[in-house]
């Protein structure tokens, strides 16, 4: 009887190593898979965070405990493939919350998709592995007519699924890096929605203060011959046939205003949205997310806002060219942009923005005063 319990006690505790092994060994395959697929993606003269390969580390062990030590052990078979694709999709979201979908660029994007799908290769995996070495161990005893599994025929022909994996390890790890500029265009798709091989470059050097130097008098003259004849009130000018309200979209932003109201004539609606586009162009022309935007922060002024702007801003003129709905002022200094993809600095968008104001201005379409003051350009349609 006690020999009985011995050997029942020993049997338990092999058992018991043979599943810890059989737990990390499937905990290391699910790492280095995930690892391996994640490398592909990585540029050669980049490297990985170790912080980020310990993450995963954890995630694979974490996923390979749950596996073999709790869900091999559901009974009903439905149930089981329910409570893995519920795993599968709580980790995502995890993953999600934490931030590992945002960290590291379009360098990364490799192990992004890797770790998602890693929970997959392990259910597979493990609802798979003893059948397949059962069937895999009998297909091999039937082809050389064995009667020993402990012949070295057959432990060298089990060995066989082992190698070849190690050997596709192996072959991963040299592919590092073959995958890296699909990654990137995959990574600026999802994004950005389009795929941007543009570089940038140094902009030209230009004294765009001293550009940017048309007279009032010249733009005054322009705003009453292509704008309204006179200046009119706020309620005329929510009625007005003339002008036409700008909105925040998806070229530019209008700040919230205090002393003029968001109505421009056509034309001058029409030159504001141009450059709004031109401005994105040129952005993603030097490899930038196409979705930044400027901000006006200035449109048409009402009898009533002059009133206003006069007590706080004693130079301010009574017939502006605001009055007229040709003119707008675009900050230099505020810009919006995109919350993914690549974003250009504040120096880099202030660039840009000259660049387009001084085409247009060369283009005949507008005139320019550079506002140090107000931090703005000034500008009225011609």
């Amino acid at each position: 009887m006690e020999n009985k319990e011995t050997y029942s006690s020993n049997s338990g505790r092999i058992e018991g190593k043979i599943r810890t092994i059989r737990f990390i060994l499937l905990s290391t395959i699910l790492y280095f898979i995930s690892d391996a697929i994640g490398r592909w993606f990585v540029p050669g003269q980049d490297s990985v965070p170790g912080m980020y390969s310990i993450m995963i580390w954890i995630l694979c062990f974490i996923t390979g405990a749950l596996q073999f030590f709790f869900w091999r052990r559901i009974g009903l078979k439905w149930l089981r493939w329910t409570t893995a694709i519920a795993y599968i999709i709580l980790m995502a979201m995890l993953l999600k919350w934490r931030g590992f979908y945002y960290y590291g660029g379009s360098t990364l994007i490799g192990y992004r998709l890797s770790v998602t799908i890693m929970p997959i290769w392990g259910f597979l995996i493990e609802s798979t592995f003893t059948s397949f070495l059962k069937w895999y161990g009998n297909l091999i005893k039937r082809i050389f007519r064995l009667e020993s599994i402990q012949s070295p025929v057959f432990l060298f022909f089990m060995l066989v699924p082992i190698a070849v994996t190690v050997m596709l390890l192996i072959g991963g790890y040299k592919l590092s890096g073959s995958m890296s500029d699909k990654g990137a265009d995959l990574q600026q798709y999802i994004d950005e929605g389009e795929v941007n091989h543009n570089s940038d470059h140094r902009e030209p050097v230009r004294q765009y203060d001293r550009l940017f130097n048309d007279l009032n008098d010249t733009q005054l003259q322009a705003a009453r011959k292509n704008g309204l004849k006179s200046p009119i009130t706020l309620s005329e000018a929510e009625t007005n046939r003339q002008l036409q309200k700008i909105e925040t979209n998806r070229y530019y932003v209008v700040q919230k205003l205090t002393h003029s109201m968001p109505y421009l004539v056509p034309k001058a609606a029409k030159l504001l949205e141009d450059m709004g586009k031109a401005f994105q162009d040129s952005l993603f022309n030097r490899g930038y997310n196409r979705n930044h935007r400027f901000t006006v922060t200035s449109v048409l002024r009402t009898e009533e806002t002059v009133k206003q702007l006069r007590k706080t801003n004693v130079n301010s003129s009574e017939n502006s060219c605001h009055c007229y709905g040709t003119t707008f002022d675009i900050s230099y200094f505020t810009y919006s942009p995109p919350n993914v993809g690549k974003a250009a600095s504040v120096d880099k968008m202030r660039q840009i923005l000259y660049q387009v104001a001084y085409d247009m201005q060369r283009q005949g379409r507008c005139y320019v005063k550079y506002e140090k003051k107000q931090t703005c350009l000034h500008i009225t349609v011609r």
